[in-house]
């Protein structure tokens, strides 16, 4: 079975090396690592010319949205796990991820995402474990672009998804960036979906992830019925 792993980056020259290293001493090696660089104007690509990796630039449209889709047209594996040039995981992450995704059934399986970088993020880490621990929270609130994994075979299903997040973020006046928050309630309505505890990833908190985590919150609390409304167009897919 192909394991692919895609790596979101716009640059990223501080954080790529690592987040590459940390792919390549996983103690299971995908067969495929393919770096989406992203309208870098930094040295992102040349430090990443020295890993045995594959180099996709991508000089296109801006945000995150376009950087995703394009990325998933250069993956093949039977299962794709996401990562962004700006994190780094955890050494079973691949094992974990791809256990997880293919032991319980899921289509869609993320894990604990480290926030580190701003007093917000630290923040965000305890509120977090403490929802998770209570569960409080759906699962999908918990699956960050950051770290997912899904079915190869369901790939055209995601794309769809991706682009879709637009138009629903934008009816209840919230960014687009919310992409991955919306593929895990859709996908939800696929399959089941799970968090898992047992690895992680740690990412770097900027401003745009600080107010991810505010729009995210704002998100959960009014997506229902347009999840509902969404599924009702597409039931012929």
């Amino acid at each position: 079975m192909k394991i692919s792993v895609l790596i979101i980056a716009h640059n990223e020259e501080k954080y790529i090396g690592k987040c590459i290293k940390s792919i390549l001493s996983q103690t299971k090696h995908p067969d495929e690592i393919v770096l989406l660089a992203h309208n870098c104007t930094d040295k992102t690509v040349e430090i990443a010319k020295g890993f045995p990796i594959t180099i996709v630039p991508f000089n296109g449209a801006t945000g995150i949205i376009n950087a995703r889709l394009e990325g998933l047209n250069n993956v093949s594996g039977d299962i794709i796990l996401c990562i962004d040039g700006d994190s780094f995981a955890k050494n079973n992450w691949i094992e974990i991820m791809t256990a997880t995704l293919e032991n319980n059934k899921n289509v869609l399986v993320g894990s604990w995402v480290k926030f580190k970088g701003t007093i917000l993020g630290e923040l965000y880490n305890m509120y977090s474990r403490h929802l998770r621990v209570s569960g409080k929270r759906k699962t999908a609130f918990w699956i960050w672009g950051a770290s997912l994994a899904f079915w190869g075979k369901d790939k055209k299903f995601v794309q769809e998804t991706i682009k879709n997040s637009v138009a629903l973020s934008n009816k209840i006046n919230l960014p687009s960036s919310l992409e991955d928050y919306w593929l895990a309630m859709l996908m939800s309505r696929r399959g089941n979906i799970e968090v898992t505890n047992k690895t992680y990833v740690t990412t770097s908190t900027k401003d745009v992830s600080s107010l991810e985590m505010i729009f995210r919150e704002m998100t959960d609390r009014k997506s229902k019925r347009l999840i509902n409304d969404y599924f009702e167009k597409i039931k012929e897919y």
